[in-house]
């Protein structure tokens, strides 16, 4: 499968479609429904584009990498065979079960157009309707990564439940970190030796056990004092939220 259709060009559709050409796939055409984002990707990728489904040339591979919302009504309009999407949380079901060799190829990371990133080191997760369309994804996968699991929808929606909690809802804890610190004006590059030691501390230690802080040792009256230093009522609601949380699961 060498030539491929590229249905989106958001961060994933953009990191993929960078991979695959690195990696010798022709990417044939780059569909967007704004036509001036399909026209940017597939310049990269020394492709043509277009933002009509009706107009979608034809390939060896379709890969549908869109926003979950937009997913359904996309895949509505595709009468096509050998289509897989990017969904983690999105299950085999959301396809034409009369249409033949339809997947799904997941790989697990965060993605920006604007920071590249080593495929080799990424997990793709590999799900089809038939055994010989997975070989054939699996393959593909390898090709661009050295971790490749094949993972049944109901795994991979978990996955993706427990990697918003690992990814996004950190990052979004760092942004609330970085907040409070700039009212005091204070940067937030000093935080980093902590952050990145707490990431180190996980390569070899269930996060569980590595756990440190205020909540962790119960320390109440640190607590409370955070709390009420604390101006935003729903930063001390989180706050408070969170460290119930440790407390409870460090029993």
């Amino acid at each position: 499968m060498k030539n491929i259709v590229l249905i989106g060009s958001g961060n994933m559709a953009t990191n993929l479609g960078l991979e695959l050409v690195n990696h010798g796939y022709i990417i044939n055409q780059v569909w967007s429904k704004n036509l001036n984002n399909a026209e940017i990707l597939a310049k990269k990728l020394n492709s043509k584009s277009t933002d009509r489904l009706s107009c979608i040339s034809k390939a060896d591979l379709y890969i549908v990498a869109v926003k979950d919302d937009a997913l359904k009504s996309i895949l509505e309009q595709l009468n096509l065979t050998n289509i897989i999407h990017t969904s983690a949380s999105t299950g085999l079901d959301i396809f034409n079960s009369k249409l033949k060799n339809y997947g799904v190829f997941y790989p697990l990371q965060t993605f920006n157009k604007k920071i590249n990133l080593n495929f080799s080191n990424i997990p793709i997760f590999i799900e089809a309707d038939n055994d010989a369309f997975c070989k054939i994804l699996i393959k593909l996968a390898n090709k661009l990564s050295n971790t490749v699991i094949k993972m049944n929808s109901e795994q991979r929606k978990t996955l993706h439940i427990a990697a918003v909690f690992a990814c996004n809802f950190t990052n979004h804890m760092l942004s609330i970190a970085d907040n409070i610190l700039s009212t005091s004006n204070i940067d937030f590059k000093l935080l980093h030796p902590l952050i990145n030691q707490s990431i180190k501390k996980i390569s070899n230690n269930k996060p569980t056990n590595v756990q440190t802080g205020p909540a962790k040792r119960k320390d109440k009256k640190i607590i409370e004092s955070h709390i009420q230093n604390i101006p935003d009522k729903k930063i001390k609601k989180l706050y408070q939220l969170i460290s119930t949380s440790i407390i409870e699961n460090n029993v």
